[in-house]
């Protein structure tokens, strides 16, 4: 999305563009999900209104969280074709509970609920009055617009829509089942 926002911004300062598993207006189905992360952080008692005194606090909002990346992180596929087993994860739980919950446990909440909140709020379209044809056509730098195949969050048929209006744009989708998590 940041990749976007430079380029609908400053049209003469950026030569090249990859956006890479993002959209340049979030969508109301992004939106909702992001509301749903935040409130699997800001429901757990240990957040105290933001003023917990470490993320061990708030662990119980922290693995709530975790989960809800795990379901749209990843692809069915993913998990399908087994491949959180082959990273050497027995089960599913063994994999939520050791890499998803270890991965985002030290992580500050109020840090996470303002990449949310910034996550929500993206969209270029408010630099030319909510006409998002008018912002992408500002673009000229070189842009390959890159969706991950099986990514849930940003699908590439979102991005290609968007790709559409970048004048000269490639879309170039990345292929992985790993769906938005394929970035790991």
């Amino acid at each position: 999305q940041q990749t976007y926002e430079w380029a609908v911004r400053y049209p003469d300062f950026v030569k090249r563009a990859a956006p890479i598993a993002g959209t340049a207006k979030n969508t109301e189905h992004d939106f909702v999900f992001a509301e749903t992360l935040c409130e699997a952080i800001t429901s757990d008692p240990g957040f105290n209104g933001g003023k917990y005194g470490s993320p061990a606090d708030v662990a119980a909002g922290l693995k709530r969280h975790a989960k809800l990346w795990t379901v749209m992180g990843w692809s069915t596929d993913f998990f399908r074709e087994g491949r959180h087993k082959a990273l050497g994860f027995e089960s599913m739980q063994v994999f939520v509970d050791t890499f998803m919950t270890g991965y985002f446990a030290p992580m500050d909440p109020n840090d996470l609920l303002a990449m949310a909140w910034k996550w929500q709020r993206g969209d270029v379209s408010r630099n030319t009055g909510g006409d998002l044809a008018s912002a992408l056509g500002r673009i000229k730098a070189k842009t390959y617009v890159m969706p991950i195949s099986h990514d849930m969050f940003f699908p590439p048929s979102d991005c290609e829509v968007e790709q559409r209006l970048i004048p000269g744009s490639q879309f170039r989708p990345l292929k992985s089942i790993c769906g938005h998590l394929g970035l790991f």
